[in-house]
């Protein structure tokens, strides 16, 4: 026997052994999450409340979602097309981003502006692609109103499909910028993420949310996992997004756990080739 064979049957072995560990590590962390995560959830809980943090009700119910890649879509895209259609105002694009000033602005109620606002919206010649797009409570305040892109079913929590309504101190919007993102592809068969108690827990468990706090809302969105080797194009993931609150000087945070995997996602995504996500 040559020595390359001994190295192939010996490299075989190895890989062997780490699908054998790979393997028993699911199944161990399959029993864990099903047998002992409520139980281990309502113990955090307890610690929470002791340590006088707030929160909304939180379901312990998995969901699903999907990973799926898009492309921002510029002037020469789908969004720069419709765009055409546009009247009763002068636009531009700034590289993939729509800009736009309002000939009339259009007044509306600080409580509820989307009620003014989806009927604009709604109007292919007012909002190109309007249709895509839904109010977005959560991210809006008094001088910025959001809407953002729809994305099997959720929103797409991202700078890459928002429409954001500049709105003046006698509320009324005058213009507004738009990215859109195109050619979404599911690149995954639907898969269950964690729950919303499940996310907000892992939160405090890894001292991300402070003493003293309040956890205000926790949602289930579509963010930016990373950027592929192809131009402008990127990959989303089902993320919980939990803002908080710290009681004391009102600081607001929003944290995000991507829903897979428990990962905290903190940084910018990162570059990488995604060919492989798609078989």
């Amino acid at each position: 026997m040559n020595f390359k064979r001994i190295q192939w049957i010996f490299l075989f072995a190895f890989l062997l052994f780490d699908l054998i560990v790979a393997g028993s590590l699911f199944l161990q962390n399959r029993f864990t999450i099903s047998s002992n995560a409520p139980n281990r959830q309502e113990v955090i809980l307890k610690e929470m409340r002791a340590d006088e943090i707030t929160s909304v009700p939180l379901s312990n119910h998995a969901q699903s979602g999907y990973y799926i890649a898009g492309t921002r879509s510029g002037k020469n895209g789908e969004l720069g097309q419709q765009a055409d259609k546009l009247r009763d105002q002068s636009y531009h694009f700034n590289t993939d981003e729509l800009a736009s000033d309002l000939e009339t602005g259009a007044k509306v109620d600080p409580k509820h502006p989307d009620k003014r606002l989806n009927r604009l919206v709604n109007d292919d010649h007012s909002i190109a692609l309007g249709s895509h797009y839904k109010y977005d409570a959560q991210l809006s305040d008094r001088r910025t109103v959001v809407y953002t892109q729809q994305l099997a079913d959720r929103d797409l929590k991202s700078p890459d499909g928002q429409i954001r309504f500049r709105v003046n101190s006698n509320h009324e919007v005058l213009g507004y910028t738009q990215t859109y993102l195109a050619g979404a592809r599911i690149l995954r068969p639907k898969a269950d993420t964690i729950s919303q108690r499940h996310a907000v827990t892992w939160l405090y468990k890894h001292n991300l949310i402070p003493n003293n706090s309040q956890v205000r809302w926790a949602e289930l969105a579509y963010t930016k996992l990373l950027n592929t080797s192809s131009h402008n194009q990127a990959v989303y993931v089902p993320t919980w997004i939990i803002e908080v609150r710290t009681k004391n000087d009102d600081t607001v945070q929003q944290l995000r756990v991507n829903a897979f995997n428990s990962t905290i996602m903190r940084s910018t995504p990162s570059s990488v080739n995604t060919s492989s996500l798609g078989k």
